[in-house]
């Protein structure tokens, strides 16, 4: 409920502006340190992937659905926060509709979840590979004239020498 009451303030901040879709849909995910767990709050965000290191993929769909933010009004219950185990190299894609909506010239869907099974991206340059892998991919989906915008976040558990590694102070680094 306090995110509800933080969207009503940002929609009063912004003087309405918001008022025409008067919702905002989001994910939140919480990642302890040290834990091979992920907790995931959905509501009516388009379900992350969990790309495992075998080229497995799993769809993280609620196991409850809720409402997006902003539709408090409809009906307020307790959020149902879904766990996940998080294995060593894995790889987690978080996307908004403009990835999952975008169309090509017959109308057809991109479909995150059927493009990705079975493909692995590997090391530490991981989730860059998969992020550049998406966005060339959706360009030429789309033939370049995307509709909507498009966020993606990919996030990458270290295997456990990587963590050995970070945690004997060597220099980990990002791919750019």
């Amino acid at each position: 409920q306090r995110l509800e009451r933080a969207l009503a303030r940002e929609g009063t901040r912004r003087d309405g502006l918001d008022a025409f879709e008067g919702f905002t849909t989001a994910v939140l995910a919480e990642i302890r340190h040290g834990e091979g767990v992920v907790r995931l709050v959905n509501r009516g965000h388009p379900p992350p992937l969990l790309l495992r290191g075998d080229g497995r993929l799993c769809v993280l769909s609620a196991s409850e659905p809720a409402l997006p933010l902003g539709m408090g009004d409809l009906g307020a219950w307790p959020d149902r926060v879904d766990e996940t185990e998080l294995p060593p190299g894995a790889l987690l894609l978080f996307y908004t509709d403009g990835l999952s909506e975008a169309r090509n010239a017959a109308g057809e869907f991109y479909d995150p979840a059927t493009r990705l099974g079975g493909r692995i991206f590997p090391g530490r340059g991981g989730p860059h590979a998969l992020l550049a892998a998406l966005a060339g991919e959706v360009r030429r989906h789309t033939g370049g004239g995307m509709t909507d915008d498009m966020a993606l976040l990919a996030v990458r558990r270290p295997t456990a020498g990587e963590a050995a590694e970070a945690d004997g102070g060597s220099d980990v680094t990002a791919g750019d």
